[in-house]
């Protein structure tokens, strides 16, 4: 899962991203910071205590820092934004929602600030579009298909009128194509708020919230200062000073949970005795699928899966003990994983 922060000047976007990295490094990467972090989780903690694998190995992710956006920035580069798509699955959307100035010294307006980011987001897929409609019409005749060109013309017009590829109704062969242009507006977004400490912000936090809301966008709230600061102590503390502010889990972990259900994913296991792992996949994903996650080669020569859920091998302690209970079952290329499935996957090579 790889996550790209966005925002304009004096979003708090840079705060966030060490919020959420922790004491990771970051590298730099065309002008980005990008920081992977692993994904802890209690299921492989217990899968690795009870099966007593040499390692374990967390799902990750990685969040991309990059630079801050600037109204017009559509129009002024050549590129516009597409240079922020950095192949992403997502992206987030930090608003400034705390003290009274924007980074311009203008009244501070987040619902603004929101509208102007989508709008840019708009525009430069627009300029994808119109270069691409160009050039099918200048270029053979064979690529200037009648499905293309209604595709192209259907996206153009729905673009032009500032709204998001992610909203129109598109079939699957359609996306495969606009892929292929990278649109920011065809991926994932995550408005995320970012607060005063204090609250004093929270009627503008709220306006946001209704904002996304009406564009179908998900939405969350952090104060990022604070965070960063909790984040700092120890850790036997940092629970008494979230209760104080009313919080029942960090940021990272509401927006690591936040990215999950926008992308809409679960974590299955893999287990032996050299390693615990965990892997994310799409919910809905097949077993076969899901092998491919591990490698390549699973899938190509994949025969079946013995798929044990987590919670049989949590109450009964060891996966040979649930194959002869009865709570391991066989699985073929049509199973759908479940969130926690134990797969051990059988393939010819």
């Amino acid at each position: 899962m790889k996550i790209g922060l966005v925002g304009l000047p004096g979003s708090g976007k840079t705060t966030c991203f060490r919020v959420l990295t922790g004491h990771a490094v970051p590298d730099t990467h065309h002008g980005a910071r990008v920081a992977t972090v692993p994904l802890p989780d209690p299921r492989l903690d217990r899968i690795a205590e009870l099966c007593k694998p040499r390692k374990r190995t967390y799902a990750d992710v990685t969040f991309v820092d990059f630079d801050a956006l600037h109204r017009g920035q559509a129009q002024q580069s050549e590129l516009g934004l597409q240079k922020v798509a950095g192949g992403v699955d997502a992206f987030a959307l930090i608003l400034q929602c705390f003290g009274t100035l924007d980074a311009r010294g203008e009244p501070l307006d987040p619902v603004s600030d929101l509208e102007t980011v989508l709008l840019e987001m708009a525009l430069s897929d627009l300029r994808i579009i119109e270069k691409h409609l160009e050039a099918l019409e200048k270029g053979p005749k064979a690529e200037r298909t009648a499905q293309r060109m209604e595709l192209m013309h259907r996206c153009r017009d729905h673009l032009s009128a500032g709204k998001a590829l992610r909203t129109l109704n598109l079939h699957d062969e359609e996306l495969k194509v606009l892929r292929g242009f990278a649109p920011l507006t065809l991926m994932p977004l995550l408005v995320v708020c970012n607060t005063a400490e204090d609250g004093s912000r929270d009627a503008q936090a709220a306006a946001v919230a209704d904002a996304a809301k009406g564009q179908g966008l998900p939405e969350i709230s952090l104060c990022a200062e604070l965070e960063e600061e909790i984040a700092q102590l120890p850790e036997e503390e940092q629970a008494s000073f979230l209760a104080n502010y009313g919080l029942e889990k960090p940021a990272r972990q509401r927006f690591l949970q936040a990215c999950f259900e926008l992308l809409d994913l679960i974590v299955f296991f893999t287990v032996n005795e050299s390693e615990a792992r965990a892997w994310t996949v799409r919910r809905g994903a097949t077993a076969p699928e899901a092998a491919g996650r591990v490698h390549s080669d699973l899938q190509r020569g994949f025969i079946r899966a013995e798929v044990t859920p987590f919670t049989w091998l949590d109450k009964i302690g060891t996966l040979q003990a649930c194959k002869e209970k009865g709570y391991q079952r066989i699985e073929g290329k049509d199973y759908v994983v479940q969130d926690g499935d134990i797969l051990q996957i059988r393939f010819s090579r």
